[in-house]
């Protein structure tokens, strides 16, 4: 399949496109997303129903909405600018199975010059045929789940590579077409020292990547983890190196000329993904898979996480929607503080004030100011951002930033 894209209408719903692939080698113990263990003679029954999946949600819309010039006057972005393979483990499939995929979109999509497509691998896939043949098919972001370059954390996170494989991973990459790429690295691992994790940045960062994403760990209640007292306890009792490990991992990527754009993600210059910025921006998007959720018409959609049940409601012609709800003023002003204290760029306060006729006390006077008093919190042209400190805790502080009487 080659890079071109047939010539459609100059359309498209959305800036930005996730495809959730689900299969798994191994089901990590602190993953709560929708996975299942690989099995090969899935990947044919699941990629065919998502390709329906596709078809009828754009259908659907495009029957909502029969005058489309006037959807295409509205549409700020009438290109789609990202595609993001996540999972699960989307390098557990073949190249005829992306391709397959790639071609629905192309189908139903009018693809930006720039489009970003990127896609999530583990290292223990990572091979120079494979990575050559992506980028025929038109992939020219990898993200490589590497988590740690230490064996026994690597074990302890139930993952299927070690050290030598992610290391040999990293230098094919190098070596391949694809030279924009990310690798993901995980903090506050039970028994991880900040020694420990230092040498993991300082190994990610000698391959120079323009792109790293720093995860601390969350520990889920349903997953082998979170049914794990010893590993919860470890967790709440070591939140102190938690924030040593991260407060040092900002400033080492800034030296190492990878600027922080958000929570996890650091970048150099011009390198910040396209599907962060555009989400993280509050732009609208479509999810596709199981357990893919959407945003589209201020309408949140979260699909049957269920691989099974997602292909037997597809087979029978019925959209696998888990559920769907229309978002509130009080939501929508939520999200947006939420999505904008994540960004490095902030919020203006008194437009988000005024945007969702918001109204402010002196209980949220009073906690702002003490956010800039300790450290939490500082000005920049007129808007609000969190400090590296304070974006540790961007979630509790969004909370509290919207008016109780609102």
């Amino acid at each position: 399949m080659e890079k071109s894209h047939k010539k459609n209408e100059e359309f498209s719903l959305v800036p930005a496109v996730y495809l959730h692939i689900p299969f798994c080698r191994e089901i990590c113990p602190f993953c709560s997303f929708a996975v299942c263990k690989d099995q090969s003679e899935l990947h044919s029954k699941y990629i065919k129903e998502m390709i329906k999946e596709i078809s009828m949600i754009i259908k659907g819309v495009k029957e909502k909405n029969q005058n489309l010039s006037e959807l295409q006057l509205s549409s700020v972005n009438k290109m789609l600018e990202s595609i993001y393979f996540g999972g699960g483990t989307p390098s557990r499939l073949g190249i005829p199975e992306l391709s397959m995929l790639l071609s629905e979109l192309r189908d139903n999509f009018t693809f930006a010059k720039n489009i970003e497509i990127t896609f999530e691998m583990n290292p223990e896939d990572v091979s120079p045929k494979y990575l050559k043949n992506l980028d025929k098919i038109g992939v020219n972001r990898l993200s490589i789940g590497g988590q740690s370059f230490h064996d026994a954390q690597l074990r302890k996170l139930g993952r299927c590579h070690d050290a030598l494989d992610l290391r040999r991973a990293c230098q094919e990459i190098v070596k391949s077409p694809i030279q924009n790429w990310n690798i993901d690295l995980m903090f506050g691992i039970p028994g991880q020292s900040v020694s420990m994790f230092k040498k993991d940045l300082e190994a990610a960062i000698s391959y120079i990547p323009n792109h790293i994403s720093l995860y601390g760990l969350e520990i889920h209640e349903r997953t082998p983890f979170g049914k794990n007292l010893q590993i919860s306890n470890w967790v709440n009792t070591h939140y102190h190196e938690y924030v040593e490990m991260y407060l040092w991992a900002v400033r080492r990527l800034k030296a190492a000329g990878l600027i922080q754009y958000e929570v996890s993600n650091f970048s150099r210059e011009g390198k910040q993904s396209k599907s962060n910025m555009l989400v993280w921006s509050g732009e609208e998007y479509l999810g596709f898979g199981a357990g893919a959720h959407s945003y589209f018409g201020k309408i949140r959609k979260g699909n049957i996480g269920s691989i099974k049940t997602y292909i037997s409601h597809l087979k029978k012609n019925i959209l696998p929607i888990e559920f769907e709800e229309k978002l509130t003023k009080n939501q929508l002003a939520m999200e947006f503080m939420m999505l904008g204290l994540r960004n490095s760029e902030g919020v203006n306060l008194q437009e988000w004030l005024e945007k969702f006729g918001l109204i402010w006390g002196i209980h949220e006077e009073q906690y702002v100011n003490k956010l800039y008093e300790n450290g939490y919190a500082f000005k920049k042209d007129n808007h609000f951002c969190l400090t590296p400190k304070g974006m540790l805790m961007a979630d509790k502080i969004t909370v509290e930033m919207i008016p109780s009487s609102s």
